[in-house]
């Protein structure tokens, strides 16, 4: 069995969580206590030798990486969150990587500053409120007319920016950007109701 080794309101862990949870895939969370530091101690580091979460342990075979993680789980599962046409998947690795380098480091900065209690300066705040504001104008543009983003099928790309919008949300700079592009906001209405996503974010 699946064992993932991280905490439940770790954005990175979430991702994995969810696509467990969206593969009903068995598992078991064995969590890190963020206060006494479990993800930097020796046991942690072996596993992941950046000190950060999760990591994953599938009967010896050791994976760090959420994302890397969750295409794993995935298929194991036989590819239920990926596209089987190659043009699709391309895509869904298009939307990945705008998550990593233009979508996720603006929306941390409104997640370390709301829910992880880390401020960040007014200055930092507003440049990344201009690029989330970038990032969703590309989003919704790319939203018109599709149920997620490759399409009529819940992929890894949408899981990949379920963590970020759950708890940027909360800060209303963020939730004003989200708000105000249509397709971005309905999109994120169909994924934060999810079943697998709700028990992820601890609303099951």
């Amino acid at each position: 069995m699946i064992k993932l080794y991280g905490h439940p309101i770790s954005t990175c862990t979430r991702k994995v969580l969810c696509t467990l949870n969206e593969t009903n895939t068995p598992f078991e969370l064995v969590t890190l206590d963020f206060a006494k530091a479990d993800h930097k101690h020796a046991a942690h580091l072996a596993r992941q030798p950046f000190g950060k979460m999760p990591a994953l342990d599938d009967d010896g075979f050791v994976l760090y990486e959420s994302r890397a993680m969750s295409r794993y789980i995935d298929a194991k599962a036989g590819h239920k969150l990926t596209p089987s046409d190659a043009k699709l998947d391309a895509l869904m690795e298009q939307w990945i990587s705008v998550e990593v380098e233009n979508f996720t480091p603006n929306a941390m900065k409104f997640v370390y500053h709301t829910v992880f209690q880390r401020a960040q300066t007014d200055e930092v705040l507003a440049k990344a409120a201009e690029g989330l504001e970038a990032s969703c104008s590309v989003l919704d543009k790319a939203l018109a007319g599709k149920t997620y983003l490759v399409g009529d099928q819940f992929t890894i790309a949408d899981i990949c920016y379920a963590p970020y919008f759950e708890y940027a949300i909360m800060n209303p700079q963020a939730k004003e950007i989200f708000t105000k592009h249509a397709n971005v906001a309905s999109w994120w209405g169909r994924v934060s109701e999810r079943p697998a996503w709700r028990k992820t974010a601890g609303r099951a």
